[in-house]
């Protein structure tokens, strides 16, 4: 893979990782999180896709924010799941910026 196309799918996978904490920051609204889940589960599993492809070593931390974005939907449980999920996507976009220089 060139360089130029892992710059590429590195920022794409930074601007999915900002919408899957979006997603969590409004699940944190009671119910909000019946609504922003509709973004979240699908943009968790193309950031496992990304990281999978990219190699840029957030497969891992991306197939746990996909188990905890489908965790998220249980009440009061969900709000723990979402705030670790925001963590781990935190970590992804850390990792993600280190990766990239």
């Amino acid at each position: 893979m060139s360089s130029e196309t892992k710059r590429v799918l590195n920022v794409i996978q930074l601007i999915v990782e900002i919408g899957i904490i979006i997603g969590y920051v409004v699940g944190l609204i009671p119910f909000g999180f019946l609504w922003s889940g509709g973004w979240v589960v699908p943009l968790v599993f193309v950031s496992a896709v990304i990281g999978l492809i990219n190699s840029n070593r957030t497969l891992l931390p991306a197939v746990v924010n996909i188990v905890l974005a489908f965790l998220s939907y249980i009440p009061l449980v969900g709000y723990v799941t979402r705030i670790v999920g925001l963590l781990v996507s935190a970590y992804n976009i850390s990792l993600i910026r280190r990766d990239q220089y």
